[in-house]
């Protein structure tokens, strides 16, 4: 892949992308980049790029010559057609998602701009576009231009080690990356979770998986709502299609059995080995379940791990003497536990839903 940065200041950005990894990544040959001095390209003796803008205004605008003859100087020196790309602060916001767009283009040119912005006749003559790294304004468009280089180049092929060491980063797979930890294993009273320390490989990948969650979830809410949706909707996709059900039918709700990760886990664990086919809880509507319906269960971190279909639902009023009578109604000795372990905290008119159900279907 080829980056080509069309700036004013090229030694700000040849200083940034011969370092570290990216400077090694072009050493070796992985990626090229190179940066063009657009003032080299004026056609005044003072070198000038700038002007004042028509219709007044504070600051200056860059000149449409300039800037046109530097691109097309850089689209002479290799073949094909670039994807021209203005950093601008009214483009569209840069994320991961764009970042592996890009990442799949033989060839980008990123236009810098500077003072007030730069003469739209050449923005359009160019058919730019814009790409913004933040809703924010800077004094120009290198160090935007660099972070599209850099998020760019890490993941052309050979430039970092190998696929994991980009595909389990923040942002990569729609969430943040998990805590990490380093020697030595306690450090001010701070130990390294003693997952980590067992070698397990399978246990320290749920773990990472399941703190890349709850990271996600505790710092960027929006990220942990969309990607729990997609979850959710390949779920059911998947059930859809397994079933050979119409891929318009509705699921009736998602749901979390429990009130705490140990319950959920237990709850899970029983359905999922078929030893659970009822559920029951205290009537807060006169509302009952409907028959025939699927329900997503999820895990504590919302994940969908099967699909429910409720084949019967009831309400049973308990009086403080009707254990027995509870029995008769439902065979499932869960259900009988349940009211067992609860009947103390029931008032004499708290009504109690029960619900039998199917599963349908288990997540891989």
């Amino acid at each position: 892949m080829r980056i080509d940065i069309a700036t004013l200041f090229t030694d700000m950005c040849d200083s940034v992308i011969h370092e570290s990894i990216i400077g090694r990544g072009i050493k070796n040959g992985h990626i090229e980049i190179y940066s063009h001095d657009i003032r080299e390209y004026t056609e005044n003796k003072h070198r000038r790029v700038d002007d004042k803008p028509y219709g007044g205004g504070t600051g200056m605008v860059m000149q449409a010559q300039p800037v046109y003859d530097c691109i097309s100087a850089i689209r002479a020196q290799h073949e094909g057609k670039p994807r021209i790309i203005y950093m601008s602060p009214q483009g569209e916001t840069l994320t991961q998602e764009k970042v592996q767009e890009l990442a799949q283009e033989p060839w980008l040119i990123l236009l810098c701009g500077h003072y007030e912005g730069i003469d739209q006749r050449v923005l359009d003559e160019l058919e730019c576009e814009e790409i913004s790294i933040g809703n924010y304004v800077l004094t120009g468009g290198e160090l935007p231009a660099l972070v599209v280089a850099d998020a760019v180049a890490r993941l052309q092929p050979g430039v970092l080690p190998n696929e994991d060491a980009y595909s389990i980063e923040s942002h990569y797979n729609g969430l943040l990356e998990y805590p990490q930890f380093t020697r030595p294993e306690e450090w001010r009273g701070r130990k390294v979770p003693e997952t980590l320390l067992t070698g397990d490989h399978k246990t320290v990948a749920e773990w990472q998986n399941r703190e890349a969650l709850r990271v996600t979830r505790r710092k960027r809410p929006d990220m942990h709502r969309a990607y729990i949706n997609a979850a959710v909707r390949d779920f059911w996709g998947r059930f859809l299609e397994a079933k050979g059900l119409p891929e318009d039918a509705q699921y009736s709700g998602i749901r979390t059995l429990a009130r705490t990760e140990e319950e959920v886990n237990m709850e899970l664990k029983l359905i999922l080995r078929g030893k659970k086919r009822s559920i029951a809880y205290r009537c807060e509507d006169d509302e009952l379940p409907e028959i025939g319906g699927y329900y997503i269960i999820t895990d504590w971190d919302g994940i969908p791990k099967c699909v429910l279909k409720i084949i019967r639902a009831y309400v049973v009023e308990y009086d403080g003497e009707n254990i027995g009578q509870v029995r008769k109604i439902s065979a499932d000795d869960d259900f009988i536990d349940w009211f067992r372990e609860y009947r103390d905290s029931l008032n004499g008119d708290d009504p109690v839903i029960c619900e039998e159900f199917r599963l349908e279907y288990k997540g891989k």
